[in-house]
């Protein structure tokens, strides 16, 4: 168990200091500095001089991220994507150097993207949290809700549904993500949509018995989309990062006469949070940045109860959909990425022509 939790919180980035603090702190296991990294070196991770994963296998997980949902990302970003979700050594100068001969173009326009930036104040993890809804996919029947904290950046919920405007499936990831972490945050903050009304009772009943100054009807604000600048920012970010790229396919897809849609119009924002750090550790490490955590503590059975009498299960689509898929292309195989997964719409469509022809 150990080697397993050291592992992924080397994996996650964290200092040799993080990992023993959140030994101690999530798991009531204490170990030394020293022992830390013996148990480390053992396992062969290393933060430097290590011997880098095979250079054809960074090439070509860098050349699928550069064809698909991370094409637009920096190389710091995706030198961190590479270590996570394709679990490569690699040093970031490596993958500067790919990025420079795979796509040239890509690098030089980011090398000279510059934003003005705001300033965002919180003063630690869980003062406050900033929800919304996200429509750009909409029209492909896709719809995004987030959650994200203000202070650390940490982002605390992003799911994809039919919907993002039920108060019954955004209240659903509200109380899910508080089931998991056992708190609510001091205030929540969001535009004000009446999807959002369900989220906001509650937050306020359960921050009723707390003893602050912003116990109950001040834990809970609602405004202007445009001013809930964090998780507009996030937006932003993930719009470059990874939802452009879906875009496009699918207005590629709409030019083609697979579906009909509108024109999309984005609006880019980018902030800055006034302390430097990684989310993960400055959400469950604040006094390491002479922070502290304003969660509010509440009760498990409590919310377990308010989800079974409030919340609705969120889905992407109907399973009479996957029976109907399955009738029309047995064989086929659940897709991995964006080429597979356009391949399997395309035999759906030509299935269907077929049987509607034949009848």
């Amino acid at each position: 168990m150990l080697e397993n939790l050291m592992k992924q919180y080397f994996s996650e980035n964290f200092t040799i200091v993080q990992i023993r603090e959140l030994l101690l702190s999530n798991h009531e296991i204490s170990k030394s500095i020293s022992t830390i990294k013996r148990i480390l070196a053992s396992l062969g991770l290393k933060r430097k001089n290590f011997k880098e994963s095979d250079l054809k296998d960074i090439v070509s997980a860098v050349i699928e991220e550069v064809h698909s949902s991370g094409y637009n990302l920096g190389y710091r970003s995706l030198w961190s994507k590479l270590k996570m979700q394709y679990h490569l050594k690699v040093e970031p100068d490596t993958v500067y150097k790919i990025l420079k001969i795979v796509d040239p173009v890509g690098v030089a326009s980011r090398f000279g993207n510059k934003l003005r930036r705001r300033q965002y104040l919180s003063p630690g993890p869980n003062f406050l949290w900033h929800l919304d809804g996200y429509d750009k996919l909409k029209q492909f029947g896709f719809l995004i809700h987030g959650c994200i904290d203000g202070f650390s950046r940490k982002v605390l919920w992003l799911e994809v549904a039919t919907t993002n405007n039920d108060p019954a499936v955004t209240t659903h990831y509200f109380l899910k993500t508080v089931k998991e972490l056992k708190f609510v945050p001091t205030i929540i903050r969001c535009d004000k949509g009446s999807e959002n009304g369900l989220i906001g009772l509650l937050q306020t009943c359960l921050r009723s018995k707390h003893t602050d100054k912003l116990a109950g009807n001040g834990s809970f604000i609602q405004g202007k989309s445009v001013k809930n600048q964090r998780i507009e920012s996030y937006w932003g970010r993930m719009r470059q990062h990874t939802v452009d790229f879906y875009i496009q396919l699918f207005k590629s897809m709409q030019s083609n006469g697979f579906f009909g849609g509108s024109q999309l119009h984005i609006k880019k924002q980018e902030v800055r949070n006034h302390i430097a750090g990684r989310p993960n550790a400055l959400f469950n490490q604040p006094q390491q940045y002479r922070c502290r955590n304003f969660k509010k503590v509440v009760n498990e059975d409590t919310i377990q109860k308010l989800m079974d009498e409030f919340t609705t299960k969120p889905v992407l689509f109907d399973t009479l959909i996957k029976e109907l898929v399955e009738l029309l292309v047995p064989e086929f195989k659940t897709p991995v990425n964006p080429a597979e997964a356009t391949e399997l719409y395309e035999n759906i469509l030509n299935a269907c022509a077929a049987f509607k022809n034949s009848s």
